[in-house]
């Protein structure tokens, strides 16, 4: 463990613990023997990763396939969890309501209804699924420029979303566009682009039970203090795109504005233990940097 690169080390050690859970709840869980047949098969892709750039046998794929892994594990890790997180306990979608409602005495999501036009609604969808390149193009900025800030920005960034991820596993939720269906007067009708952006990532996100923390918020509040910190052209490009997404998650019906809250704390707290833990682990991220560079 202590020869992984930090933001290496989150990843097997979620992917243990995901294993773990699996086995624990196994008897709730139909698919169970897959999900752990999966996790192991990613635990042994994430040592081929690691040995092939021990050995620097593949150049410059050696180097891209170090930095940007953790992009892929994210991708399958969250992807498995519509196998499991629904069979763990039920939905918590009437508490988030209750909150909601005791915080504004009313559901943002229905009082927002007098806003919707389409040509906002496009435009929200647009800035919703920005969501899905800001942290990419943000990390690939940092590389491409040889940022000392890379490795630390992807280790917080990582952190950020297993920590979203445990919440998804503790507070599942399928989010207002589901479970307040039948209270909405007014549709959300746009052109193309939302018919795509909402039919594209309802075929493509298997896990439905995203919504609390809302990953949106917290991400892109992370990226946006990260870009702050290591380049701050981006963090001026990306500010207004995250408002226009931060709003889009309750116009649109994702999320519920206490998945809000959350997130923005989470992403608070991330920015503050992150640094410290990947410091705490220097030896090992002082090493693997020194072997990129």
């Amino acid at each position: 463990m202590r020869r992984l690169a930090p933001f290496h080390g989150l990843t097997l050690f979620f992917l243990i613990g995901l294993i773990v859970l699996t086995l624990i709840f196994h008897g709730r869980i139909p698919q169970w023997h897959s999900l752990v047949f999966r996790y192991l098969l990613w635990i042994g892709l994430f040592f081929v990763i690691k040995l092939s750039y021990d050995r620097k046998t593949v150049g410059r794929l050696r180097e891209l396939t170090f930095t940007f892994s953790p992009i892929l594990f994210m991708i399958l890790i969250y992807e498995s969890l519509g196998d499991l997180i629904h069979h763990l306990h039920p939905d918590i979608d009437p508490a988030l309501i209750r909150i909601d409602q005791f915080l504004f005495g009313v559901q943002p999501t229905i009082w927002m209804q007098r806003w919707i036009v389409p040509w906002l609604t496009d435009l929200l969808s647009l800035a919703y699924l920005s969501y899905y390149f800001l942290p990419v193009t943000f990390i690939v900025v940092l590389y491409l420029k040889k940022n000392p800030g890379l490795y630390p920005a992807i280790f917080v960034l990582t952190l950020g979303y297993y920590v979203s991820f445990i919440g998804y596993i503790l507070f599942p939720a399928v989010g207002p566009r589901y479970a307040m269906t039948s209270l909405y007067t007014v549709p959300l009708e746009g052109s193309f682009i939302t018919d795509l952006v909402r039919d594209g990532l309802n075929a493509i996100e298997h896990n439905k039970r995203d919504c609390m923390p809302s990953g949106h918020t917290q991400i892109v509040l992370t990226v946006l203090s990260l870009a702050y910190r290591y380049e701050k052209v981006l963090f001026y490009l990306f500010l207004p795109i995250v408002c226009g997404l931060v709003l889009s998650t309750v116009y649109l019906r994702y999320h519920y504005v206490i998945d809000l809250i959350v997130g923005t704390a989470i992403a608070v707290g991330t920015l503050i233990i992150g640094p410290r833990l990947y410091h705490w682990w220097s030896e090992e991220g002082q090493r693997g940097a020194s072997k990129i560079r």
